[in-house]
């Protein structure tokens, strides 16, 4: 990996909480929505179980890619990690959990949670930069540089293991898909109180593309990624996530795919530029 300039990481962090904000009271028109961005898209995967799971793994690969744009590996209830591509163009790894409030506060501050329930970071490597974020939710973030190519597998691991009584760890690892990096490399720990006592694992997991540019350029030009290597290890063995379901955000663009890959099984989204939805409609199961 290679280091971050600290100074982007907090502007932009800072760019997205105020972008979002500003999303959520100025209410733009649905046709000013369309011009501005390009529609996120989602992959659930339905064999998550509800009770969750210990481990997951999975592998993105950027076939197409523009500045500006998030392909998160896996999304679970309390947390995120992926790859992004910066509106400079530099390309990152993120691994994010939220402190136990509601993800989609838009107008939530990291100042606002008090010291004994944010997310805490246990370990984190020297490379990671470490910061807390609000604006969409708030919690602890931690980002690095990353060498990711397009048509480049980056495979991703988090364990989640109890921590106490009331919390509960995840533990975020990255490697090349190709073998070129060796084993596992550990990112980071981090600590977050369990919304629901019962479920100490991750749920509802999940992998988007995003165009967190929004500047009206960026809904113009294409984003597409292929996941793969969909494991989940629950009840003492590892399961292959084998149905997912397509979703989108409620940007009312029609330019977003979803399927999957005959030659080699791997799921797909896009979205952008002259995408068409010629494979699934929102909705649709892809199995």
């Amino acid at each position: 990996m290679g280091g971050v300039c600290k100074k982007t990481i907090v502007a932009i962090s800072a760019c997205l909480a105020m972008t979002a904000c500003a999303a959520k009271h100025a209410e733009p028109s649905p046709e000013e929505l369309v011009k501005r961005q390009a529609r996120s898209v989602h992959l659930y995967y339905a064999d998550c179980p509800r009770e969750g799971v210990d481990s997951a793994t999975a592998t993105v690969t950027v076939r197409k890619s523009y500045p500006g744009s998030y392909f998160a590996a896996m999304v679970w209830n309390t947390g995120y990690c992926g790859i992004q591509e910066l509106p400079d163009g530099g390309h990152v790894v993120i691994f994010s959990v939220w402190d136990p409030v509601d993800p989609f506060d838009f107008s939530a501050k990291p100042e606002n949670v008090h010291e004994d329930l944010q997310a805490k970071v246990l370990y984190a490597d020297p490379l990671m930069d470490v910061a807390r974020f609000g604006g969409e939710g708030s919690g602890v973030r931690t980002m690095a540089g990353f060498g990711w190519k397009e048509d480049q597998g980056v495979g991703f691991k988090v364990d989640s293991e109890p921590d106490g009584e009331t919390r509960t760890k995840y533990t975020c690892y990255v490697r090349m898909a190709d073998g070129s990096t060796g084993d596992w490399y550990k990112l980071a720990t981090i600590s977050t109180i369990r919304r629901k006592a019962a479920v100490k694992g991750m749920t509802t997991l999940y992998s988007f593309v995003e165009d967190f540019s929004r500047n009206y350029k960026s809904a113009q030009n294409v984003r597409r990624a292929e996941f793969s290597d969909i494991y989940l290890l629950h009840d003492g063995a590892w399961h292959k996530a084998e149905t997912a379901y397509f979703s989108a955000d409620n940007t009312p663009s029609t330019n977003v795919d979803a399927g999957r890959i005959a030659e080699t099984g791997a799921f797909f989204l896009a979205n952008g530029g002259d995408t068409e939805n010629a494979t699934t409609p929102i909705g649709g199961r892809i199995k």
